[in-house]
C-alpha cells in the first residue's frame, strides 16, 4: 500500500509556517532574540524555525506557536477520528467476558 503524505510538502509547508512566524514577529516588533528567550529556545533554533528548517524539534516549534496565541490551532490541525461501523462489525457476536471463580 502507498502512503501519499501532502501535494504540499513538509520542507514546503516548514517553509510557509517559518514565514508566518517572520511575519507575525515583525508585525508585532519583537526581535528574534526576545521570542527565543520567551520560548525557552537558543537563538539560533529560533532562526530556524523561521528558516523552515525540519530538524527542529517540534515542542520549540509548539512553543513559539504557543506565544502567537496559536496553541488551540496546533491541536485542531488534525481533526478526531470517527468511528466508521461496518455492517459485519453489527452483525458480529458479542464478546462475553468470563465469569469470576467461585470460591
Amino acid at each position: 500500500m502507498e502512503i501519499m503524505i501532502s501535494i504540499f510538502g513538509e520542507r514546503e509547508a516548514m517553509k510557509k509556517l517559518g514565514e508566518r512566524l517572520r511575519a507575525e514577529r515583525l508585525r508585532r516588533n519583537f526581535s528574534q532574540a526576545y521570542l527565543a528567550s520567551v520560548a525557552k529556545v537558543t537563538i539560533p533554533t529560533y532562526r530556524k524555525i523561521e528558516n523552515g528548517d525540519g530538524k527542529v524539534e517540534f515542542r520549540h516549534v509548539a512553543r513559539a506557536l504557543g506565544f502567537f496565541g496559536y496553541s488551540e490551532a496546533l491541536g485542531a490541525l488534525v481533526p478526531e477520528a470517527s468511528v466508521e461501523l461496518k455492517l459485519k462489525d453489527l452483525l458480529a457476536p458479542q464478546r462475553k467476558h468470563a465469569s469470576r471463580r467461585k470460591k
